[in-house]
């Protein structure tokens, strides 16, 4: 992943933000349970992403005089995006679709089909969603029990994935990075 986006400016995309890139911009973020959704429209070159790591924003209105932080939930994140995006005039039509995070952790094993598989549900707001909207996811790494590092490049919507390393308990070996690009 070494020399990707040389000259572009990079952003770090934190756990609850979302980046919308009219700029070409290289975008890193590292996900577990929390799922990055990218809009990108290739004929204005222009791109946007979220790093939610809940699903439903309705969750987090117990205290009524806050706000919730928009891009920490998926709805609300994706509500943003695709507000913002039409508000400059992309149509719907020429947006791409890519999905990556949504993984279970080791606490969640044997779990994983319970309230507690946060990665899970993640991804099933997320396609939820975006059905809703009539959008196409056209790439997706979801799921599984690795982390992943992506890089989304805004102008050209290409993504690169990393695997993390993690530790199987079952035979004690770490497993073997994957470079992905999508």
């Amino acid at each position: 992943m070494k020399g990707l986006g040389q000259g572009l400016p990079k952003v770090f995309l934190q756990t609850g933000d979302c980046f919308f890139g009219v700029q070409p911009t290289l975008v890193t973020t590292v996900l577990g349970s929390c799922v990055a959704v990218i809009m990108h429209a290739p004929k204005h070159g222009i791109g946007t992403i979220c790093h939610a790591f809940l699903p439903d924003s309705s969750e987090g209105k117990r205290d009524k005089d806050s706000e919730p932080q928009i891009c920490r939930f998926v709805d609300t994140a994706l509500q943003n995006m695709l507000e913002s995006l039409d508000r400059i005039g992309v149509p719907r039509r020429d947006l791409v679709i890519k999905m990556f995070g949504g993984s279970s952790g080791i606490a969640v094993r044997g779990m994983e089909y319970s309230s507690y598989d946060i990665g899970r549900r993640n991804v099933e707001m997320a396609k939820k969603l975006l059905r809703f909207a009539r959008l196409d996811i056209a790439v997706k790494d979801v799921g599984g029990n690795q982390g992943r590092k992506i890089l989304f490049h805004t102008q050209t919507g290409e993504v690169w994935l990393k695997r993390l390393r993690h530790l199987s308990f079952a035979d004690k070996t770490t497993s073997d990075s994957i470079d992905t690009k999508f």
